[in-house]
């Protein structure tokens, strides 16, 4: 019977067998695991380590969609799903349009504000209809510090990436 480490092991290996890595990702998946190999079960940083190797290897390695820049689409899902907001939906087209300029929108993050109830929700699932992706929602609400979004420095013995 396998022990705790080996089986934590063969855990991330599988997670990652069929993901296409990245070099410097699969170099630093496969020292952290060496090093994992090394650390007592009990300790604070055997507990970092894993925190660490399973965020690692739930990032969807390799997989995209293919995004769609095609701004009457974009008009007509925002025109489709919002009644009104011209200036919003208009910030969102030049959003687009740019993203088409660029061939990308990868980097961009766009944030919005505002009371429960207005509409921000349903708007960024609009956007990612329009832009063929799939929505993801990041709430920051009550986040004080931007190592909470950040993450904290792997040091810090509470440390989440």
């Amino acid at each position: 019977e396998k022990d705790d480490k080996e089986a934590i092991s063969e855990k991330f290996r599988e997670r990652v067998s069929g993901l296409s890595l990245p070099k410097a990702v699969e170099d630093v998946i496969e020292e952290e695991l060496n090093k994992l190999s090394f650390l007592d079960n009990h300790s604070s940083e055997f507990s970092v380590t894993r925190n660490y190797l399973d965020w690692l290897t739930n990032i969807p390695w390799g997989k995209t969609s293919e995004e769609n820049f095609d701004l009457s689409w974009a008009k007509q899902v925002l025109d489709e799903d919002h009644y009104g907001l011209t200036d919003i939906k208009d910030r969102i087209l030049e959003f687009i349009a740019v993203s088409q300029l660029n061939s990308t929108v990868q980097g961009k993050i766009l944030c919005f504000v505002g009371p429960p109830g207005v509409g921000k929700t349903s708007v960024a699932k609009s956007i990612a209809r329009a832009l063929n992706r799939k929505y993801f929602r990041f709430s920051v609400g009550g986040m004080t510090d931007v190592a909470e979004i950040k993450g904290h420095r792997r040091t810090y013995v509470g440390a989440m990436p």
